[in-house]
């Protein structure tokens, strides 16, 4: 028998493991390894019940190297129907049980990340990185300049970026996760005597400025780092000032699976579209893709980059 939609997701709804799948989805996209850990069960039968949740319309997924990742839809009737039944449910000493244990798992991720860009950073600038960096930081230059403005470098890294923009703006400000790549990235401008940039640690997801605080942000080849580059995104919107500028220069979608594996990169490259969605989303305008030169040998060379400049939507 052919079910409806709308029928099919409740049906969907009726199980108690595909409701506890939702509430941890709800906070975070999830490797299925990473679920079947949570949930303490096979990874045959978490994988059935992320299948019908995905034919039901209630997650979506994608496919990141040999791995597959879950995330809840965002909107559209699907979500509309989890939220109604999410906020009829009893509280669930199960359920905060999965939570505080989706809470490590995440905090284990973020401590990974951080200790791979502090062991990286001794040697960062050693070939991989500035052969893309050099022409994406210029393309990304132009996308703001010339302007007097105070401007936020987003994942600075080892700041190979600050040189440039420091000289010609009011204010820098050098954000990233990582302890190790911000010394490095001071001894850089302090080598160059360059006193008009501040160091900030703190994640992108949540940066510590007010809304509307600054009038640019770069985010240079770190969003492929991120587990949640839409949130960084909404970040970028929200401490713009309206009619400010932001740069975001990135991999396109790819499959060398090698950046997942040596890089510790999080996303194989990003389709446009999924980017001007974000952006859009957030707030911002559709960005103005362009094509930025990479090597003309080895294996960067089978990558493609991109920038994508954007304007903050005046706020209502």
């Amino acid at each position: 028998m052919n079910h409806t939609p709308a029928v099919s997701r409740l049906k969907a709804l009726a199980d108690p493991t595909r409701i506890r799948l939702l509430h941890l989805l709800e906070k975070d996209e999830l490797a299925v390894g990473e679920a079947t850990g949570l949930l303490g069960m096979t990874q045959s039968r978490v994988s059935g019940h992320l299948a019908v949740l995905r034919e039901a319309g209630l997650v979506r997924d994608r496919r990141q190297g040999t791995s597959s990742y879950y995330s809840l839809v965002p909107d559209g009737d699907a979500r509309s129907t989890w939220d109604a039944v999410r906020d009829t449910l009893p509280g669930s000493e199960q359920v905060l049980a999965d939570r505080a244990r989706l809470d490590e798992l995440l905090e284990r991720r973020r401590e990974r990340a951080r200790e791979f860009f502090d062991r990286a950073s001794e040697k960062w600038d050693d070939g991989r990185s500035e052969s893309l960096g050099h022409h994406a930081a210029a393309a990304a230059l132009g996308g703001l300049l010339p302007r007097d403005l105070t401007v936020v470098d987003l994942g600075t890294g080892t700041g190979a970026m600050l040189p440039a923009l420091a000289r010609r703006l009011a204010r820098v400000w050098a954000v990233d996760a990582s302890r190790g790549m911000l010394r490095k990235a001071a001894q850089r401008t302090a080598a160059e005597g360059l006193r008009n940039v501040q160091f900030v640690h703190a994640d992108l997801e949540s940066l510590p400025w007010p809304d509307a605080g600054v009038d640019g942000v770069i985010a240079n080849m770190v969003l492929h780092h991120l587990e949640n580059p839409a949130a960084a995104l909404r970040e970028m919107a929200r401490v713009l000032r309206d009619g400010g500028r932001g740069v975001i220069v990135d991999f396109e979608a790819h499959d060398e699976s090698w950046l997942l594996e040596e890089e510790n990169h999080r996303w194989a490259g990003f389709n446009p579209a999924q980017v001007g969605g974000w952006c859009v989303d957030a707030g911002l305008t559709v960005p103005d893709f362009v094509r930025v030169p990479t090597p003309d040998s080895g294996r960067w060379a089978r990558l493609e980059v991109f920038t994508a400049g954007f304007d903050r939507r005046p706020r209502r």
